[in-house]
């Protein structure tokens, strides 16, 4: 799937330039010539980047970058300003109201395309990293790695406790019964009864601690669920 970029420049031969550029490169491309046409634009569709021109006619490409930032629904959105500034002030400046990365005027092709490269892989490693983690007060699970640690304090639990803690967590506070549960085990709870659960969930509790241990909560008749 083509990444969208949203391009914002007032200087329409350059907004041009750019989207027949970037457009050969693989890339969907929208364009605004305003700050105000790019909220405009983001209203209607979210890209996944952002090329942000420091001095608009309109309105601080900086100031814009904020806004963009310190709204919920745009802040995960990825910026690079585009600007003919390169003092060092300008640099912090810009990356301190929230910009991802920089590039300076005149700029190659082939500089603008690796830099849009590696912004958009920095932000899809983070928003791997974000679901390869698992959260519910203070008990943090970590998926690629199965490592678990409740306040930061290394826990060590069994394969059925991790999968049973994984299931819970995945499940979003949502009731899980123990046939849920023992499906979540495997193959290594064939032939076993439904009770084979409480005893890992006791076991769970124990090792997780308090308080962290309530967040296991018994729903009864039911099965279990998180408690966030």
């Amino acid at each position: 799937m083509r990444a969208k970029i949203l391009v914002v420049d007032d200087e329409q031969d350059l907004l041009d330039l750019l989207e027949m550029s970037l457009s050969a490169e693989g890339y969907e491309v929208m364009t605004a010539a305003s700050g105000a046409a790019a909220i405009e634009a983001l209203r209607r569709q979210r890209p996944d980047l952002i090329l942000l021109d420091i001095m608009l006619e309109d309105r601080s490409g900086l100031e814009l970058t904020g806004q963009i930032k310190h709204t919920p629904e745009t802040m995960g959105i990825p910026i690079i300003l585009l600007t003919a500034k390169d003092t060092e002030t300008d640099i912090v400046v810009g990356l301190r109201v929230g910009a991802d990365d920089y590039v300076t005027k005149p700029f190659s092709t082939q500089v603008l395309v690796a830099r849009i490269e590696a912004v958009l892989r920095r932000g899809k490693s983070a928003q791997e990293d974000a679901v390869d983690v698992l959260t519910a007060g203070p008990v943090r699970v970590q998926k690629a790695s199965r490592h678990v640690t409740v306040e930061g304090r290394n826990v060590e639990l069994t394969g059925g406790e991790y999968n049973i803690l994984v299931a819970l967590l995945e499940a979003g506070g949502a009731i899980l019964s123990r046939q849920d549960l023992k499906c979540a085990l495997g193959d290594t709870a064939t032939g076993q009864k439904e009770r084979i659960i409480d005893v890992h969930v006791a076991a769970l509790r124990k090792k997780l601690g308090p308080p962290a241990r309530r967040i296991v909560k018994t729903i009864h008749g039911l099965g279990y669920r998180i408690n966030r």
